[in-house]
Protein backbone atom coordinates (compact mmCIF):
# COMPACT_ATOMS: atom_id res chain seq x y z
CA UNK A 1 0.00 0.00 0.00
CA UNK A 2 1.80 3.52 -0.99
CA UNK A 3 1.85 6.10 1.65
CA UNK A 4 -0.30 8.25 -0.25
CA UNK A 5 -3.00 5.50 0.41
CA UNK A 6 -2.07 5.21 3.99
CA UNK A 7 -2.63 9.17 4.57
CA UNK A 8 -5.68 9.15 2.67
CA UNK A 9 -7.25 6.29 5.13
CA UNK A 10 -6.06 8.14 8.20
CA UNK A 11 -7.53 11.48 7.22
CA UNK A 12 -10.69 9.86 6.28
CA UNK A 13 -10.74 7.56 9.93
CA UNK A 14 -10.03 10.69 11.60
CA UNK A 15 -12.70 12.74 10.29
CA UNK A 16 -15.55 9.73 10.54
CA UNK A 17 -13.89 9.74 14.06
CA UNK A 18 -14.91 13.26 14.21
CA UNK A 19 -18.12 13.23 12.69
CA UNK A 20 -19.75 10.31 14.21
CA UNK A 21 -18.95 11.57 17.69
CA UNK A 22 -16.09 9.04 18.62
CA UNK A 23 -14.70 9.77 21.82
CA UNK A 24 -12.60 7.11 23.46
CA UNK A 25 -12.52 9.28 27.04
CA UNK A 26 -16.42 9.09 26.90
CA UNK A 27 -16.34 5.38 26.67
CA UNK A 28 -14.12 5.38 29.88
CA UNK A 29 -15.96 7.64 31.62
CA UNK A 30 -19.10 5.42 30.90
CA UNK A 31 -16.93 2.02 31.97
CA UNK A 32 -19.29 2.52 35.74
CA UNK A 33 -22.32 2.80 34.41
CA UNK A 34 -21.96 -0.15 32.00
CA UNK A 35 -20.30 -2.29 35.47
CA UNK A 36 -23.15 -1.13 37.35
CA UNK A 37 -25.80 -2.40 34.63
CA UNK A 38 -24.07 -5.88 34.46
CA UNK A 39 -24.32 -5.77 38.66
CA UNK A 40 -27.66 -4.96 38.87
CA UNK A 41 -28.41 -8.27 36.14
CA UNK A 42 -27.06 -10.91 38.76
CA UNK A 43 -27.92 -13.14 39.69
CA UNK A 44 -30.00 -13.99 37.48
CA UNK A 45 -33.90 -14.69 38.54
CA UNK A 46 -34.66 -18.15 37.15
CA UNK A 47 -37.99 -17.77 38.39
CA UNK A 48 -39.32 -16.60 34.77
CA UNK A 49 -36.54 -19.69 33.08
CA UNK A 50 -39.87 -21.70 31.90
CA UNK A 51 -41.46 -18.62 30.47
CA UNK A 52 -38.27 -18.20 28.47
CA UNK A 53 -37.43 -21.42 27.40
CA UNK A 54 -40.92 -21.21 25.89
CA UNK A 55 -40.41 -18.10 23.96
CA UNK A 56 -36.57 -19.37 22.61
CA UNK A 57 -38.58 -22.24 21.18
CA UNK A 58 -40.88 -19.97 19.43
CA UNK A 59 -37.89 -18.02 18.21
CA UNK A 60 -36.72 -21.23 16.76
CA UNK A 61 -40.04 -22.41 15.12
CA UNK A 62 -39.66 -18.50 13.67
CA UNK A 63 -36.61 -18.77 12.15
CA UNK A 64 -36.62 -22.60 10.92
CA UNK A 65 -40.57 -21.77 9.13
CA UNK A 66 -39.04 -18.78 7.71
CA UNK A 67 -36.22 -19.77 6.51
CA UNK A 68 -37.63 -22.72 5.05
CA UNK A 69 -40.18 -21.33 3.57
CA UNK A 70 -37.90 -18.41 1.67
CA UNK A 71 -35.49 -21.19 0.57
CA UNK A 72 -38.05 -22.91 -1.48
CA UNK A 73 -39.32 -19.51 -3.09
CA UNK A 74 -35.78 -18.31 -3.70
CA UNK A 75 -35.06 -21.26 -6.02
CA UNK A 76 -36.68 -19.68 -8.78
CA UNK A 77 -35.85 -16.62 -8.19
CA UNK A 78 -32.20 -17.52 -7.96
CA UNK A 79 -32.41 -19.16 -11.91
CA UNK A 80 -34.42 -15.97 -12.98
CA UNK A 81 -31.90 -13.61 -11.74
CA UNK A 82 -28.61 -15.46 -12.90
CA UNK A 83 -27.08 -14.50 -16.04
CA UNK A 84 -26.24 -16.97 -17.66
CA UNK A 85 -29.48 -19.18 -17.36
CA UNK A 86 -32.43 -16.41 -17.32
CA UNK A 87 -33.05 -14.38 -20.58
CA UNK A 88 -32.51 -10.47 -20.55
CA UNK A 89 -36.25 -9.74 -20.02
CA UNK A 90 -36.51 -11.43 -16.89
CA UNK A 91 -32.93 -11.29 -15.42
CA UNK A 92 -33.14 -7.68 -15.29
CA UNK A 93 -36.19 -6.70 -13.71
CA UNK A 94 -36.23 -9.83 -11.40
CA UNK A 95 -32.62 -8.55 -10.23
CA UNK A 96 -33.43 -4.99 -9.76
CA UNK A 97 -36.75 -6.15 -7.35
CA UNK A 98 -34.46 -8.46 -5.68
CA UNK A 99 -31.91 -5.73 -4.90
CA UNK A 100 -34.70 -3.17 -3.63
CA UNK A 101 -36.84 -5.89 -1.39
CA UNK A 102 -33.14 -7.02 -0.03
CA UNK A 103 -32.33 -3.43 0.80
CA UNK A 104 -35.42 -3.08 3.60
CA UNK A 105 -34.18 -4.94 6.92
CA UNK A 106 -35.69 -7.90 8.97
CA UNK A 107 -37.04 -5.33 11.23
CA UNK A 108 -39.08 -3.11 9.05
CA UNK A 109 -40.53 -6.14 7.85
CA UNK A 110 -41.42 -7.40 11.28
CA UNK A 111 -43.37 -3.58 11.51
CA UNK A 112 -45.23 -4.33 7.99
CA UNK A 113 -46.31 -7.30 8.78
CA UNK A 114 -47.60 -6.48 12.62
CA UNK A 115 -49.51 -3.94 10.93
CA UNK A 116 -51.06 -6.35 8.38
CA UNK A 117 -51.81 -9.47 10.40
CA UNK A 118 -51.53 -8.40 14.30
CA UNK A 119 -49.27 -9.12 16.86
CA UNK A 120 -47.45 -12.37 17.34
CA UNK A 121 -45.46 -14.99 15.59
CA UNK A 122 -47.28 -14.93 12.23
CA UNK A 123 -45.74 -11.40 11.85
CA UNK A 124 -42.29 -12.75 12.59
CA UNK A 125 -42.77 -15.54 10.28
CA UNK A 126 -43.54 -13.32 7.61
CA UNK A 127 -40.69 -10.67 8.31
CA UNK A 128 -38.12 -13.96 7.76
CA UNK A 129 -40.12 -15.12 4.70
CA UNK A 130 -40.02 -11.57 3.07
CA UNK A 131 -36.04 -10.75 3.59
CA UNK A 132 -34.68 -14.09 3.42
CA UNK A 133 -36.19 -15.11 0.47
CA UNK A 134 -34.26 -11.78 -1.33
CA UNK A 135 -30.87 -12.60 0.30
CA UNK A 136 -31.03 -16.14 -0.77
CA UNK A 137 -32.16 -15.65 -4.48
CA UNK A 138 -29.11 -13.40 -4.44
CA UNK A 139 -26.45 -16.27 -3.19
CA UNK A 140 -28.35 -18.93 -5.36
CA UNK A 141 -27.84 -16.90 -8.69
CA UNK A 142 -24.32 -16.42 -7.79
CA UNK A 143 -24.00 -20.06 -7.20
CA UNK A 144 -25.81 -20.53 -10.78
CA UNK A 145 -23.51 -17.90 -12.19
CA UNK A 146 -20.22 -20.25 -11.21
CA UNK A 147 -20.96 -23.41 -12.47
CA UNK A 148 -18.73 -25.26 -14.72
CA UNK A 149 -19.78 -25.30 -18.15
CA UNK A 150 -19.11 -29.05 -19.22
CA UNK A 151 -21.92 -30.37 -18.06
CA UNK A 152 -24.42 -28.29 -19.37
CA UNK A 153 -22.61 -28.21 -22.35
CA UNK A 154 -22.94 -32.36 -22.66
CA UNK A 155 -26.62 -32.14 -22.23
CA UNK A 156 -26.80 -29.50 -24.66
CA UNK A 157 -25.46 -31.39 -27.06
CA UNK A 158 -28.26 -34.01 -26.43
CA UNK A 159 -31.03 -31.79 -27.23
CA UNK A 160 -32.33 -31.52 -24.06
CA UNK A 161 -34.99 -29.03 -22.92
CA UNK A 162 -34.08 -25.62 -21.09
CA UNK A 163 -35.68 -27.06 -18.02
CA UNK A 164 -33.60 -30.56 -18.66
CA UNK A 165 -30.52 -28.49 -18.95
CA UNK A 166 -31.23 -26.90 -15.50
CA UNK A 167 -32.43 -30.07 -13.63
CA UNK A 168 -29.70 -32.74 -15.36
CA UNK A 169 -26.64 -30.04 -15.39
CA UNK A 170 -27.73 -27.19 -13.49
CA UNK A 171 -29.02 -27.96 -9.84
CA UNK A 172 -26.58 -31.12 -9.10
CA UNK A 173 -23.77 -28.49 -9.17
CA UNK A 174 -25.45 -26.21 -6.98
CA UNK A 175 -27.65 -27.74 -4.88
CA UNK A 176 -25.04 -28.74 -2.08
CA UNK A 177 -24.33 -24.77 -2.36
CA UNK A 178 -28.04 -24.05 -2.25
CA UNK A 179 -28.51 -25.55 1.09
CA UNK A 180 -25.45 -24.36 2.91
CA UNK A 181 -26.81 -20.86 2.06
CA UNK A 182 -29.66 -21.92 3.85
CA UNK A 183 -28.07 -23.02 6.70
CA UNK A 184 -26.14 -20.42 7.01
CA UNK A 185 -29.59 -17.63 6.70
CA UNK A 186 -31.14 -20.11 9.22
CA UNK A 187 -28.05 -19.23 11.71
CA UNK A 188 -28.85 -15.12 11.03
CA UNK A 189 -32.31 -15.62 11.30
CA UNK A 190 -32.20 -16.96 14.69
CA UNK A 191 -29.92 -13.85 15.79
CA UNK A 192 -32.50 -11.59 13.73
CA UNK A 193 -35.99 -13.45 15.63
CA UNK A 194 -34.57 -13.06 18.94
CA UNK A 195 -35.05 -8.81 18.25
CA UNK A 196 -38.52 -9.16 16.45
CA UNK A 197 -40.10 -9.30 19.33
CA UNK A 198 -39.35 -5.43 20.24
CA UNK A 199 -41.54 -4.66 17.28
CA UNK A 200 -44.65 -7.01 19.12
CA UNK A 201 -43.65 -10.20 16.25
CA UNK A 202 -43.35 -12.99 19.01
CA UNK A 203 -39.95 -14.72 20.34
CA UNK A 204 -37.75 -14.02 23.31
CA UNK A 205 -37.31 -10.38 21.91
CA UNK A 206 -40.93 -9.45 23.86
CA UNK A 207 -39.51 -10.72 27.31
CA UNK A 208 -36.38 -9.24 26.99
CA UNK A 209 -37.90 -5.94 25.55
CA UNK A 210 -40.49 -6.63 28.77
CA UNK A 211 -38.27 -6.72 31.42
CA UNK A 212 -36.19 -3.94 30.78
CA UNK A 213 -38.94 -1.23 30.41
CA UNK A 214 -40.20 -2.79 33.99
CA UNK A 215 -36.33 -2.73 35.36
CA UNK A 216 -36.25 -6.27 35.91
CA UNK A 217 -32.78 -7.06 35.03
CA UNK A 218 -32.53 -10.34 36.68
CA UNK A 219 -34.82 -11.53 35.03
CA UNK A 220 -34.00 -10.02 31.37
CA UNK A 221 -30.46 -11.53 32.43
CA UNK A 222 -31.83 -14.83 32.25
CA UNK A 223 -33.44 -13.89 29.01
CA UNK A 224 -29.88 -12.96 27.67
CA UNK A 225 -28.43 -15.78 28.78
CA UNK A 226 -31.11 -18.42 27.46
CA UNK A 227 -30.31 -16.31 23.82
CA UNK A 228 -26.97 -16.73 23.72
CA UNK A 229 -26.90 -20.42 24.49
CA UNK A 230 -29.36 -20.90 21.88
CA UNK A 231 -27.62 -18.86 19.24
CA UNK A 232 -24.46 -20.95 19.96
CA UNK A 233 -26.24 -23.98 19.59
CA UNK A 234 -28.06 -23.20 16.62
CA UNK A 235 -24.65 -22.06 15.05
CA UNK A 236 -22.63 -25.18 16.39
CA UNK A 237 -25.44 -27.33 14.73
CA UNK A 238 -25.57 -25.20 11.33
CA UNK A 239 -21.68 -25.49 11.20
CA UNK A 240 -21.51 -29.24 11.64
CA UNK A 241 -24.38 -29.80 8.28
CA UNK A 242 -22.32 -27.41 6.45
CA UNK A 243 -19.26 -28.29 6.88
CA UNK A 244 -20.84 -31.86 5.45
CA UNK A 245 -22.37 -30.44 2.76
CA UNK A 246 -19.12 -28.23 0.70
Amino acid sequence: MSRAAVFVAIVVTAWLAWDTGADPVRLVHGVPWILDFVRRMLPPDLTVLPSTLGAALKTVEIALLGTGVAALLALPLGFLSARNVAPGRLFHPVRAALSFFRSVDTLVYALVFVAAVGLGTFAGVLAVVAYTTTSLAKLYSEAVEGIERGPVDAITATGATRLQILRFGVLPQVLPLFLSYALYRLETNIRAATVLGFVGAGGIGFYLQTYLRTIDYPAASTVLLVTVVMVIAVDGASGALRRRLV
